[in-house]
């Protein structure tokens, strides 16, 4: 029984981390593009990318310690996504984005808690 347990925990995190790189390159690019069409300054791009460009190694790797860092950061990328969403007419780009912050910050969530409570 603790197998079956233990192969099910296991499928879960292979999930999560799958999902958790994916939306986290899908939330770069996302931002990228987004910025782009604003026509803003490279400055800018360095601040609004820098926090998830020094998360990137620890993703790739999955890193338990990068993944829960990136929690932190995705509340303020969160609180900025929807402060742009709630805008009179909002950009699709920034509803987009906001939808990719909270798949990511909760596929990365679950991809640690599986991950600690496997250690255990």
């Amino acid at each position: 029984m603790q197998g079956v347990i233990s192969l099910q925990i296991e499928k879960k995190i292979v999930l999560s981390k799958l999902i958790t790189q994916i939306s986290f390159s899908l939330l770069i690019v996302t931002q990228t593009v987004n910025l782009w069409m604003q026509s803003a300054p490279m400055v800018i791009y360095f601040f609004a990318l820098l926090p998830l460009l020094i998360l990137t190694p620890g993703i790739i790797q999955n890193q338990v310690r990068a993944t829960i860092w990136l929690g932190f950061v995705l509340l303020l990328y969160f609180a900025i996504a929807t402060y742009k969403v709630s805008a009179p007419e909002p950009i699709m780009l920034d509803v987009a984005e906001l939808a990719l912050i909270v798949i990511l910050f909760t596929s990365a969530m679950m991809n640690a808690r599986l991950r600690q409570k496997k250690s255990n």
